[in-house]
Order: structure tokens, then sequence, then C-alpha cells
């Protein structure tokens, strides 16, 4: 979970930079948290305490209602209406790395990734990228090597992830960009540990806190650290409530990250 956060807050100093040289620094005075970090808080309270998704979601954009996000969605949580809200936007796979983590089962987090995007985003094509991040992340965590996960992604859900790092930065740059998920997945691929799949994530442009979220959550569950300085320097730009919570979910649901159990997954 702290992985996802730390990426939106590096790459939110970075949103929309056609090309960034991969030893920028890390932490700016303007990095921060945005949207994407409270809506990461708001699944895993859902899950961890078995709530109501939506309640999470309206309660924690109430709390912090100027991360950033887009008019109507704001206009549909602050509405209290029943009807559900239809997104553009990539929110609902940038804010799904909870259930990755926390799910005992590679059909659980496929299940509830589905559930929870549908709140916000039914629409194909985010699904999908929701379940692409949600298996990577799963996969990563139960200790599966980056060969599998590729080819169980590539399979199941269609997705070219051979691109060069150029090849990337032009796809994240296209006005008609479908979802950055497969450029965020693709980065982990190339990446050498958590820093360094931050940096890549970042370098290619785009929409960089998202890329950097997804990115980084893969990362912190496929290498199991994340260096003492970056935690450091990140918790510093949450909130007690915020750290409190991080601190909970991972206390509960990250222990099989230290032991690397390997499940066996049948991609044909």
């Amino acid at each position: 979970m702290k992985g996802a956060i730390i990426g939106d807050i590096i790459g939110s100093a970075f949103v929309n930079n056609k090309k960034t040289p991969t030893d920028f620094q890390l932490f700016k005075p303007i990095s921060s948290f945005t949207q994407d970090t409270v809506l990461t808080m708001a699944t895993a309270e859902a899950i961890s305490n078995e709530l109501s998704f939506e309640d999470c979601l309206k309660k924690w954009v109430k709390k912090y209602p100027y991360a950033g996000y887009q008019r109507n969605f704001k206009e549909w949580v602050d509405s209290n209406t029943p009807r559900r809200f239809i997104g553009n936007g990539d929110g609902a796979a940038r804010r799904i790395s909870p259930i990755g983590l926390a799910a005992n089962s590679l059909e659980e987090a496929l299940a509830k990734a589905e559930e929870v995007t549908t709140l916000t985003h039914n629409q194909a094509v985010k699904i999908k990228a929701s379940k692409a991040v949600t298996a990577s992340i799963y996969l990563a965590k139960i200790g599966k090597n980056k060969s599998y996960i590729k080819k169980y992604i590539e399979k199941a859900f269609g997705y070219n992830l051979e691109n060069s790092l150029e090849k990337l930065h032009q796809e994240v740059t296209s006005k008609n960009l479908p979802t950055p998920a497969p450029a965020a997945i693709t980065i982990f691929l190339w990446s050498d540990n958590y820093e360094n799949a931050i940096r890549k994530a970042v370098s290619i442009g785009g929409p960089s806190n998202t890329i950097a979220g997804i990115t980084g959550a893969i990362a912190q569950a496929y290498y199991k650290h994340i260096p003492r300085s970056i935690i450091r320097r990140a918790l510093n730009r949450l909130t007690p409530e915020m750290e409190r919570l991080i601190n909970a979910f991972e206390e509960k649901h990250l222990k099989i990250l230290m032991g690397k159990k390997e499940i066996s997954i049948n991609l044909h």
C-alpha cells in the first residue's frame, strides 16, 4: 500500500511533463498526495473492515475535498444520490492496490477489483485495467517471478508488455491513451528495485502520479522493500490519520510479503 502512495506523492510533481531524466530529485517542495492516495485509503478501509466501498469512498472524499478530483466526480459524491458515477479517467486502477495485497486468492482479487471498479468506472477498458493491475500485485505478492507475471497478464488481458521506455513515453503522452495500466506494468517489469521502478515511471512523462502509483504498488509487492528514507519523507506528507490506516492495513495484510509464498496458477 505504501508503494502506491509513495508513487503518487513523488509523481505528483511531474504530472504531464514530456520526459524527465531518471536522476531527478525524488521529493520536491510541491510533492504531495493527490486524490489517488485518498481513494486508496478508502479502498483499504473498506477491504480491512468489510465495509461498503461506496460509503468509504464518499467519506474519505468529504474528509479531503481538495485533493484534485474531477468536478463531476466531486458533485456525485456530494449529491448522495443512489446512481452510480461513470468516470472516463483512470481512478479505479489507481486506487485498487489494497485489493491485490489483501486477497487470499487470484480469483478473489479479480472479483473484488471488478466490483470496486464498476461503482465508478463501469466500462470494459477500465475494468480490464483494474483487474490487470490487481492481478499483477497479487502475483507479485505471492512470489511469482517477472516472467510468470508478464505471461499471465499478456494472456489474460491481451496487453503488450514488450515496449521500450521510449515507446512507453510515446504511448502515455498520446491524447488517445485508453489506460496507462499496461505502461505502468511494463515499467515494473523493466525495473531493478522499488526506487528504480519509480524513477522509470516518472521519466516517461504523462500522468506521472498515476503511472508511478500503479508501478509502485506492484514494485512493493514484488521487491518487498522500500528504502526507509523514502518511506519517511513520504509519510511526512500525509496526515496522522492516513499514516495510522496504512500501518494498520499493512500489519493486518502484508505479513505474507516476507514469506514469498508460492501458489500454483494455471496459465493455460
